[in-house]
């Protein structure tokens, strides 16, 4: 039985495999999306981003799913049980090859009725963005078939596998943007195609690495009616906590094309690109941490459980901040370096959405420990009650003349709320105190929050002009203050001990090598 250190080792080993891949990925989707919006223009770009909007909104689907068959796998892992395992696997195949058939014919009808009825597109456009809806659609399907793979990779802890799959993929990404700088076809439907041969290509390897290292990962078929219902009734729980989140998203999005057309959406598409890389790269610590959550809570082992939750939700949160706030202040700079052509009200959706992320940070881990429970019902009855209330007020405000920015103010207050919600409902679930979460991390991460973002605004005081210099110079003052706040209020007595006994064994190794 591996110790609590060992399990923090091999946290901090997948946190760090994950981190090297998410660096390569980063890098690579800064300079595709840049070449994208010059290739397709700002028009095009807007018309990919809302047409896959839609597509999206199916995706809290394989979302839920995933999240719930990891579940199942983790927790079979954690307690040992090989043929319960096997049996779990199966009927998980079993369920996505049904519901990927019925979730495509359904994009592929009403999803097509929405889009020549609905989306505001210029008519001449309708023919293309109906070609991204189609490979969308088709890639979509292959993703969710391939859910208990991606799963059984997470759950097995093999993030090594993971990051060198998800690198090849934004590899092939970027290999798929530079032949569209040089396609003679129509941009918008030529890259709609090549995303699709990439979604396909990276499915096939994780296809083929799982049947190659995992035994249970022979399909068979089987037919227990407790665990399918089991398993269902999980996932329609789940499914609707990542509808709801995709509905507050990509229902927004519509909502915004709508009332204020495709070039605003393009400055949704900029903003959420920003935000899904420092998700990515924020997020390995909480991949990494995850299964450890579900395998403590199978062996009830509720001490180790409760370190991981407060632990995770602060170094996932401190972690957030060193990305964060520089980005904030530069956002501006950031953009027009970026990209040569910037889309109205990009600045300042990026600069909202990087302050929607803080919260949602620390939401994602307390998520993880309530479906370890594997009974989520009123949680999540109670959770997206509130959580829907971002597009009911985004809309009514959208009715009511207000501009696009306050879409992103309602979501930020709502996401506040729900972090406090979820603390006290895991109370009642897995016998979580509310008061040891705000003792370690809420009070922790307030006080380095204010300090951190306030000492390298003064660096705006400095007479120097918006350019790459100035962007650095704020990066380097906000990292090493963010680094030396997070040290001094943001750690504990032995958190401080445990990371100077880190720092003294790789100036060790770094001498001796």
């Amino acid at each position: 039985m591996p110790t609590n250190s060992d399990k923090n080792t091999r946290i901090a080993k997948n946190a760090l495999f994950l981190y090297l891949r998410s660096i390569i990925v980063l890098l690579i989707a800064l300079y595709t999306t840049r070449v994208v919006l010059a290739t397709l223009g700002v028009e095009d770009y807007g018309i990919y981003y809302v047409v896959a909007g839609v597509i999206a909104l199916f995706s809290s689907i394989s979302s839920s799913l995933s999240g719930a068959i990891s579940r199942f796998l983790t927790f079979e892992l954690g307690r040992g049980d090989e043929s319960q395992l096997k049996k779990v696997f199966s009927t998980g195949v079993q369920i996505q090859v049904i519901l990927a058939f019925i979730i495509v014919s359904l994009i592929l009808s009403v999803g097509a009725w929405f889009l020549r009825n609905k989306l505001s597109i210029p008519p001449e456009r309708i023919e293309a963005a109906h070609w991204v809806l189609v490979c969308s659609a088709l890639s979509f399907g292959f993703g969710l078939i391939s859910v208990s793979y991606n799963a059984l990779i997470i759950a097995h802890e093999r993030m090594k596998a993971y990051a060198y799959i998800s690198i090849l993929s934004v590899f092939l990404k970027l290999g798929a943007v530079l032949l569209l700088t040089v396609t003679a076809y129509d941009s918008l439907k030529a890259y709609a195609v090549y995303l699709l041969g990439v979604s396909l290509i990276t499915q096939a390897c994780y296809w083929t690495y799982c049947r190659s290292q995992f035994k249970e990962s022979r399909f068979n078929f089987v037919w227990d009616k407790e665990l399918l219902k089991h398993m269902f009734g999980f996932s329609g729980w789940a499914f609707a906590s990542y509808a709801v989140g995709m509905l507050n998203i990509q229902g927004v999005n519509i909502l915004t094309n709508i009332y204020f057309g495709v070039t605003l959406n393009a400055a949704r598409g900029i903003a959420s690109q920003v935000e899904g890389a420092l998700k990515q790269f924020i997020g390995n610590l909480t991949v990494s941490v995850n299964p450890q959550i579900t395998k403590s809570y199978a062996i009830d082992d509720k001490n180790y459980m409760f370190q991981l939750i407060c632990g995770g939700s602060k170094f996932a949160y401190f972690l957030a901040l060193l990305f964060v706030i520089p980005l904030f202040i530069e956002a501006e700079t950031v953009l027009t370096l970026w990209l040569e052509n910037v889309p109205e009200y990009a600045t300042v959706f990026v600069r909202l959405t990087l302050l929607t992320m803080l919260p949602q940070v620390l939401g994602g881990i307390l998520f993880t420990a309530a479906m370890a429970t594997g009974n989520i019902r009123n949680y999540s009855i109670i959770i997206n009650g509130v959580s829907i209330l971002t597009f009911i007020f985004a809309w009514l405000l959208f009715w009511l003349g207000f501009p696009a920015e306050v879409a992103y103010l309602v979501h930020l207050f709502i996401r506040i709320i729900l972090v406090v919600l979820r603390v006290f409902l895991l109370k009642s679930m897995i016998s979580f105190s509310p008061s040891l979460y705000f003792k370690s991390v809420f009070i922790r991460i307030m006080p380095v929050s204010l300090l951190a973002f306030l000492v390298p605004l003064l660096v705006l005081f400095v007479p120097i002009p918006q350019s790459f210099l100035r962007v650095v110079l704020v990066t380097l003052v906000s990292v090493p203050v963010t680094l030396l706040v997070v040290y001094c209020l943001g750690l504990t007595k032995d958190e401080r001990s445990f990371a100077i006994g880190k720092l003294k064994q790789l100036k060790t190794r770094f001498y001796k090598g």
